[in-house]
């Protein structure tokens, strides 16, 4: 007998979302019958009477085809989504969960999903969590997305065929979908996720100019050739002529990061090389600087975001990697402690600048041109890079990048007077270790009397 179709109705959204019902449409018209045909063909039995009898493979098979067909619909800013995956049942299980761990904006940020994943501890690891957390930081410059928005990421997930490559295992491949992901996520993460960066507090950011005064005669080298890059550069740029403006600044710090990004990968390049030529380890040095390396790219980057600079800036921009990257190379192959106190003078230099540059656009007349910089969004790049938030400003931005400047200011100082063999102190396991003690054991005599508290020695 022919059964009536079922009527397409919505069903109200169970766990209150205040962006409306959730539409259901049910359709179970002829799929039941044309089971009930195939199963007579292959697994059923019928009796006397030609009733039929299911067998444990009918009665499987049964089940995903009696079930009927459900599509959710979902809508988020950009409109409305029909998911092809995703049945009204997973559905209100996956917001159920959502609202378990939501601060109360119906949307999920990076510490929720973090803790989302945490909550499936068979299928994520603790570590995992927290680096999928950091990868969605990142590609969302701090920012958040909707419930809705989160279930039509997935369904879009489930719908996609990656490229895959012979040899090459599943779960890493090209993605061949070339419209924007649905979570709304950019791509420049790509550049930094696997390093990472350090979240700066405010004291840190409040950094002191600082001078290590040249000793030995290879100081005093280094320390003259920074001094004449110095004046000439600031010469020809007119530096100190007339007042600072936004494309003077992005001018300088776009041209100076290109060449700071330098030296920190031939140095990285030569130790690694030694390392390979006399079997020793390198004592962490080798990622340390390539880890700097990277850093300054990123200071290239994030300006290159607010300022395009012409053609002939670019042919300069050229010229003067090739040019240093040829002498820096054929220093370090014959001093490297040359280069390191170089980089460290160099770094002093930008401390110097960046220092400038803040007071600047502290000082600035309110409505002026550079005074918008106090209070203009950084690119998001640089805001997920440095652990800005949604809402961080460029003056921020040059704080932060200011730090940075400082930190390699202090390591490249400090490798300037490492012996063979000693081991990287920023990367050695021990002092972490030893810190870790410290702190560990300080948080316990504070709790217990309130005002006990160990140094190291």
């Amino acid at each position: 007998r022919r059964r009536k179709p079922l009527l397409i109705h919505d069903v109200p959204h169970e766990l209150g979302d205040p962006r409306g019902a959730v539409c259901v449409a049910l359709d179970a018209s002829n799929s039941v019958e044309k089971r009930r045909k195939s199963w007579r063909n292959d697994d059923a039995l019928e009796d006397s009477a030609g009733r039929v009898i299911t067998t444990p493979a009918a009665s499987s098979a049964m089940a995903p085809d009696v079930r009927v067909k459900e599509m959710v619909t979902v809508q988020d800013s950009d409109g409305e989504h029909l998911l092809k995956h995703l049945n009204a049942e997973l559905v209100r299980r996956i917001k159920s969960e959502l609202m378990a761990i939501d601060d109360g904006d119906g949307r999920i940020n990076a510490e929720e999903l973090k803790q989302l994943l945490k909550n499936h501890k068979a299928t994520f690891t603790d570590r995992e969590a927290e680096e999928l957390g950091e990868l969605f930081y990142s590609a969302k410059a701090g920012g958040s997305v909707s419930f809705d928005r989160f279930l039509h990421a997935i369904d879009v997930a489930l719908e996609e065929k990656p490229e895959t490559q012979s040899g090459v295992d599943s779960n890493v491949h090209f993605k061949t979908s070339p419209t924007a992901h649905p979570l709304g996520v950019g791509k420049c993460s790509a550049e930094y996720l696997q390093g990472g960066h350090a979240v700066y507090t405010e004291e840190q950011l409040d950094v002191k100019l600082t001078h290590t005064p040249p000793v030995t005669l290879t100081d005093k080298a280094a320390y003259a050739t920074v001094r004449a890059l110095r004046l000439g550069f600031d010469f020809v740029t007119l530096w100190n002529v007339g007042e600072l403006t936004k494309s003077k600044i992005m001018l300088r710090a776009i041209f100076l990061e290109t060449i700071a990004a330098v030296p920190g990968f031939v140095a990285a390049m030569f130790r690694h090389f030694r390392a390979l030529r006399t079997m020793k380890r390198d004592g962490g040095w080798t990622n340390l600087l390539l880890e700097e390396a990277e850093n300054e790219k990123l200071h290239l980057l994030t300006f290159i975001r607010m300022y395009e600079p012409g053609q002939l800036f670019r042919l300069a921009v050229i010229a003067g990697q090739i040019g240093f990257a040829s002498f820096f190379g054929t220093a370090y192959a014959l001093n490297p402690a040359y280069c390191h106190r170089f980089v460290g003078y160099i770094e002093e230099e930008a401390c110097s600048t960046y220092t400038k540059i803040i007071q600047g656009l502290l000082e600035a007349p309110p409505g002026s041109d550079l005074a918008t910089w106090r209070d203009d969004l950084a690119p998001a790049i640089g805001r997920a890079y440095w652990h800005m938030g949604e809402t961080g400003t460029v003056l921020q931005l040059i704080k932060a990048i200011r730090a940075d400047e400082a930190n390699h200011r202090d390591v490249n100082h400090l490798a300037a007077g490492v012996r063979p063999g000693q081991i990287n102190p920023f990367y050695d396991p021990s002092t972490k270790l030893d810190r870790m003690l410290l702190k560990y054991v300080n948080d316990i005599m504070t709790l217990g009397s309130g005002n006990h508290d160990v140094q190291a020695a």
